[in-house]
């Protein structure tokens, strides 16, 4: 009778654990995203307005994605942890290019202006 009782509990308790929802650790997407989003931190995309954009962007869909990984939304988190990295490597891209390309164009204006003075 007590092996029955036991047995009884035990296949309870299995069931109880087995119906509650366990959710997977983090995925390779959303650690991605977070480094990409770190790279670009880095890369001071805060300081350069067209960088800071997407660097908010990206915070924004990553914060987004871990909502829909607890509602159990698990591809669609997966394809917002990907935008989320497109957007912070779009922001680490812009903040090494935005300050190269006003230099550039600094360079260019002095250029053209010593050409100016000379005959």
């Amino acid at each position: 009778m007590r092996l029955k009782l036991a047995a009884v509990l035990l296949g309870l308790t299995m069931v109880g654990c087995a119906g509650r929802q366990v959710l997977p650790a983090p995925n390779e997407r959303r650690v991605q995203a977070e480094a990409s989003l770190r790279a670009a931190e880095g890369a001071g995309a805060a300081r350069v307005p067209e960088a800071a954009l997407h660097l908010e962007f990206a915070r924004q869909q990553i914060a987004d994605a871990e909502r829909l990984w607890v509602e159990g939304e698990q591809e669609a988190a997966e394809l917002r942890f990907m935008q989320a990295e497109a957007d912070a490597e779009l922001a680490q891209a812009l903040a090494r290019a935005v300050p190269l390309e006003r230099e550039s164009r600094r360079t260019a204006a002095q250029a053209e202006s010593l050409r100016r003075g000379q005959p």
